[in-house]
């Protein structure tokens, strides 16, 4: 009446030295491709996975916020929004408000900038407001109307333009200088229909 299940096995029930061979050859493709501190990866960032809630809480979420990367053989013009963060390897022509931006060696930018934190290693011209930090590395080089919260300035790193240290909370720079531009805007068109 019951009968006897078949046993799964990853091996064939037939002698033990045929077997060997074959199981030798499965473990060497389930073995993952790489092993880093005890945890297996599978080919996948174990540290980009958010972990598992516990029951009743929500689950843990990784967020970086927006990040821009204009790669080395790139030229970008045009204004920038919603960027947390910018990174330039290329070149870039633009305004824009962030939080961070970071230059590389290879990397210009020419244009407005509204930042909390600037580090550069390559070109900077034009108008920064650096409401926190300006890090300007040995192979940096910035130049134009810089205001800044902190700055530093490592041994062969250039500046050079106008300088101001910025005290206390400063305005949003591009929302003010587009501020400035409606009410001159403004007055001409008065002028014009006087």
């Amino acid at each position: 009446m019951f009968q006897k299940k078949p046993k799964l096995t990853d091996t064939p029930e037939t002698d033990k030295d045929t077997s060997a061979p074959y199981e030798q050859k499965l473990e060497s493709r389930v073995k993952p491709m790489t092993t880093t501190g005890g945890t297996r990866s599978f080919g996948i960032d174990n540290s980009a996975r958010t972990k598992a809630a516990p029951y009743g809480a929500a689950a843990e979420t990784k967020k970086e916020g927006s990040k821009l990367h204009v790669g080395a053989d790139i030229h970008l013009k045009g204004e920038i929004t919603a960027c947390d963060r910018l990174i330039v390897e290329g070149k870039v022509e633009a305004s824009m408000t962030s939080k961070e931006i970071e230059i590389s060696e290879s990397g210009m930018f020419n244009g407005t900038v509204d930042i909390d934190t600037a580090d550069i290693s390559g070109k900077f011209d034009g108008t920064m407001k650096a409401r926190k930090r300006l890090v300007i590395r040995k192979t940096g080089c910035v130049t134009g109307t810089i205001s800044y919260g902190e700055i530093e300035i490592e041994p062969g790193g250039e500046i050079g333009g106008s300088m101001q240290k910025i005290a206390g909370e400063q305005p949003n720079l591009l929302t003010a200088m587009e501020k400035d531009k409606d009410e001159a805007e403004e007055s001409q068109a008065e002028r014009e229909s006087a």
